[in-house]
């Protein structure tokens, strides 16, 4: 397969997780407090956001540098260190730089904030998978099915209990 359509499906994907993942960053007395900025179209833009979200162009559009992008991500962290979105960010672009160990605790964070977010908790069993600690990455996979015994998030977890099956 070329590189241009496996382009075109990464930057989809992280297209639509920022757009997903935007409006369920949970309000810290930082970021409430924080000045609310305007776009043109009159749409208030919490300025953390802005910052993510221009994190994530820099990476999509390869116009810049990764690590402009990552110290953006790291400056939102420093004024909220449970801003989703970056935490998010941090942990996808390590996972794409096969650096899984750090991806590791940003997506731990996310799933304690949002203990209902399959979509993380996959991603967290996968990155303890990509870093060779099947044993945590069954504890994750096993902790949440039992939190969340329905079909339908089962059905989300297959490909992970799948991999754990075939490297136990």
């Amino acid at each position: 397969m070329k590189k241009g359509p496996i382009i075109a499906i990464v930057v989809t994907v992280a297209v639509v997780a920022a757009v997903y993942l935007a409006d369920r960053a949970p309000k810290s007395p930082e970021n409430q407090e924080a000045s609310i900025e305007e776009t043109e179209s009159g749409t208030e833009v919490n300025p953390l956001d802005a910052k993510v979200n221009e994190a994530v162009a820099i990476i999509e559009s390869g116009s810049g540098s990764p690590m402009a992008a990552v110290q953006l991500l790291r400056e939102v962290i420093a004024v909220d260190s449970n801003h989703i979105g970056a935490n998010y960010w941090l942990g996808e672009f390590s996972m794409m730089s096969g650096q899984h160990e750090k991806a590791i605790p940003r997506y731990a964070k996310i799933l304690r904030l949002q203990p209902d977010n399959v979509e993380v908790c996959v991603k967290l069993a996968q990155a303890y998978l990509a870093n060779g600690q099947n044993e945590q990455a069954t504890e994750v996979v096993n902790a949440f099915l039992a939190s969340h015994p329905d079909e339908k998030t089962k059905e989300q977890f297959m490909p992970v209990l799948n991999e754990i099956s075939v490297n136990p």
